[in-house]
């Protein structure tokens, strides 16, 4: 399990600094693979902490979560614009089409002001110093006392405990899902992490969750952002054709969830 996860983490950070350097060259979709890669060495950090000092740990986690927010806002208001954008036809009218063309406007204009933040930061001196540290904490782990002796045992431990979070965290509120969403994909890079481990049940319990998980995150992905879509319409326009589509927005977040309980179930089952 040691050498899989250190092997995840070394893949995983080398990855991420090629894709902060193409957010600066401008490279299609770099902000948002970047996100994903600083939650997947975060989800990695995070279920298999026992096997890592302990301060060590949280250090590293604490930095790349604020890297993860300014890369956040900057993918958020670019989600948003895009949808946006893609709301309107030629079939719509006039008004409504210029109401939601005005909002998308708004959206993209926030979205270049959040990405020029996050240029400045990946520009400054910290930020080479972390991904300096990063490196070296992915070539040469310091791992726990019990992470160097034990380390298959905290893995299925981690794994397990991460599982049983999705679960700990369902609900029905927007930000009870919310919640469940993220366990979801915690579960899912963490799995992913030690997926390929041959030295026993550890990569097939892997291979079982992260699917499951997956599912579990995508539609309760889909789902908010097409409830805090409508939102949005609602809050900027009262016009007739604008509360049309936050209703349709609102029809297809409720279709989204329709497989939601089965791929809780197979989290389960897959334990």
């Amino acid at each position: 399990m040691y050498r899989v996860v250190m092997y995840a983490l070394v893949e995983i950070s080398a990855e991420l600094a090629e894709q902060l350097i193409g957010i600066e060259t401008g490279a299609d979709d770099a902000v948002h693979q970047a996100r994903t890669g600083v939650r997947r060495l975060r989800s990695v950090l995070s279920v298999y902490r026992k096997a890592f000092d302990r301060d060590e740990n949280r250090r590293m986690r604490a930095r790349l979560e604020r890297l993860g927010d300014r890369l956040g806002d900057a993918r958020d208001w670019e989600v948003r614009a895009g949808d946006l954008a893609g709301l309107v036809d030629e079939e719509t009218d006039p008004d409504t089409t210029a109401a939601v063309e005005a909002m998308a406007a708004r959206a993209r204009e926030l979205q270049e002001r959040a990405l020029d933040d996050l240029l400045r930061l990946l520009r400054s001196r910290g930020h080479r110093e972390l991904l300096a540290d990063l490196q070296r904490f992915a070539a040469a782990p310091p791992l726990s006392e019990a992470g160097a002796a034990h380390p298959r045992r905290i893995a299925r431990k981690g794994l397990r405990k991460a599982a049983s979070r999705v679960q700990q965290r369902a609900g029905v509120s927007l930000a009870e899902r919310h919640e469940t969403r993220k366990a979801a994909r915690r579960l899912r890079y963490a799995a992913d992490a030690v997926a390929t481990d041959s030295g026993g049940d550890l990569g097939e319990l892997a291979a079982r969750l992260s699917p499951a998980a997956e599912q579990v995150q995508d539609a309760l992905g889909d789902h908010r952002d097409l409830i805090l879509l409508a939102g949005q319409l609602r809050e900027q326009s009262a016009l007739p054709g604008v509360e049309r589509i936050a209703e349709d927005c609102e029809r297809r977040a409720e279709e989204r969830l329709a497989g939601l309980d089965d791929a809780l179930a197979a989290i389960d089952a897959a334990l």
